[in-house]
């Protein structure tokens, strides 16, 4: 059963409700960017683990998340307090995520053959923690409202705060551990400051929204929850083309690092190259909103990630040439990436949708739960493939590269990233959903009831 189902008040948001919730990505992005975008230094350059052994931390902690993520959208699905369904995981979910982001940079004097073990054990833990609070956060889109144009709306407030924690996260960074004496430091430090804020953050969250459109359905195995996804055919190709997409800009943002230390031995201008690619994410947002609304989300999404696409080749042919040129395209790179922040949320909450119309059931929460684990995957590949190519390459931390290791990091911030986004593009083609299906689902689900 669905409580306030097709008021106009269960499909209008309030500005309040939108900020909050946006609010909220502000934290998960400040944490989870950080580890997308220097865990993998951290690791090589700070705590001293070999680059395919790195790597391979990013890979082994998703095996974890294939059942952890999931399992949490059912428990989601399943839990009923005073709070709702989603609310009560933000709570309770904030210090203990703000706790485990500085033990992943605490650098503690471990013996170095035991430092894999440490940041296997405490990425796992990190990963852990941020899925008992983003599953049931991003469930909550679809629990706001039914209207497929209010829900690109309140995607595009979270993608915004979202963007803003990458930037954060991108530009202040390196920035607050070079204000202390060492990077070991400055890490250590930077992992308690972030942590701090993450918290208030989520609390403020919490406090800011409701669980508007409730659904009241029987409880079934978790075997039979799952096995709704394999029969909702546009979530399997969202989640698809996602991965692709999620490899492709997380190696790019991995590896910059390496390419202006090594390559361009301009180390100083890695904040600014990270915020030439946010910042301008951040800008085109409403572009990205409008096209959406005014074509189909679709369209929007292969939009951005074909001119994305068209950038990655500059970056290999012209990238070394003049730092002008470079930032110029990593600002025209960040046109692109604005849809891989904005397009896929948006879109999940109609596969819902679909679920529901196709199955009876809806379960928001293991459909969210099995999408967070393919951003969460399409991460790990990257940090394991960046990894595995620095090693093949003969990357060597802290020293002068070889002329192999110079051009495995440039292959690995262009090409390869490039055939990803080719063959997400490919897999989005297909995808079936448009305002006008998203409409008939509706009113089929109604006459249902």
């Amino acid at each position: 059963m669905m409580n306030g189902e097709g008021s106009a008040a269960t499909n209008r948001v309030g500005i309040g409700m939108k900020f909050g919730y946006g609010a909220g990505d502000f934290a998960f992005n400040l944490a989870y960017q950080t580890t997308a975008l220097f865990l993998l230094y951290f690791f090589t350059d700070v705590f001293a683990i070999g680059a395919a052994a790195a790597g391979t931390i990013f890979l082994v902690s998703k095996l974890w998340d294939a059942v952890s993520d999931p399992m949490m959208g059912f428990i989601s699905d399943h839990t009923n307090s005073r709070w709702g369904k989603k609310r009560p995981y933000i709570l309770f979910g904030a210090i203990p995520l703000g706790l485990a982001l500085y033990l992943l940079f605490a650098s503690p004097d471990v013996p170095v053959d035991m430092r894999f073990i440490y940041g296997l054990v405490t990425f796992i833990l990190f990963c852990t923690v941020i899925t008992v609070l983003n599953v049931p956060y991003a469930a909550l889109t679809a629990s706001l409202t039914l209207d497929i144009k209010e829900r690109s709306n309140i995607t595009g407030y979270r993608t915004t705060f979202g963007l803003i924690g990458t930037l954060v996260a991108a530009g202040a960074t390196k920035l607050v551990v070079a204000a202390f004496p060492d990077e070991v430091t400055g890490f250590r430090m930077m992992g308690i400051f972030y942590g701090l804020v993450i918290v208030v953050v989520m609390f403020t969250t919490f406090a800011s929204v409701r669980e508007r459109v409730v659904h009241d359905e029987e409880k079934q195995p978790f075997m039979k929850n799952l096995g709704v996804i394999f029969i909702n055919r546009p979530f399997l190709i969202l989640a698809a083309a996602t991965v692709m997409f999620m490899v492709a800009i997380n190696m790019l943002a991995a590896v910059v690092n390496y390419y202006f230390k090594y390559n361009l031995n301009a180390e100083k201008m890695i904040p600014l190259a990270f915020l030439a690619l946010f910042v301008t994410a951040v800008l085109f947002i409403p572009l990205f909103v409008y096209i959406s609304n005014k074509k189909s989300k679709k369209f929007a999404f292969n939009l951005g990630m074909g001119f994305l696409a068209l950038t990655l080749i500059a970056l290999f042919f012209f990238g070394e040439r003049d730092m002008s040129i470079t930032i110029a395209i990593f600002i025209a790179a960040g046109i692109g990436m604005t849809t891989v922040f904005l397009s896929p949320w948006s879109m999940i909450p109609d596969t819902v949708e679909y679920s529901e119309w196709k199955t009876g059931l809806r379960r928001e929460g293991i459909l969210y739960g099995c999408f967070f684990f393919c951003f969460k995957l399409g991460s790990a590949l990257a940090g394991f493939l960046a990894g595995l190519g620095l090693d093949i390459f003969g990357y060597v931390a802290n020293i002068e590269q070889s002329e192999s290791s110079l051009l495995g990091i440039r292959l690995m911030i262009s090409l390869v990233p490039l055939i990803f986004v080719i063959a997400g593009m490919v897999l989005l083609s297909s995808y079936p959903i448009d305002e006008a299906f998203h409409r008939k689902m509706l009113d089929d689900i109604a006459k249902q009831r």
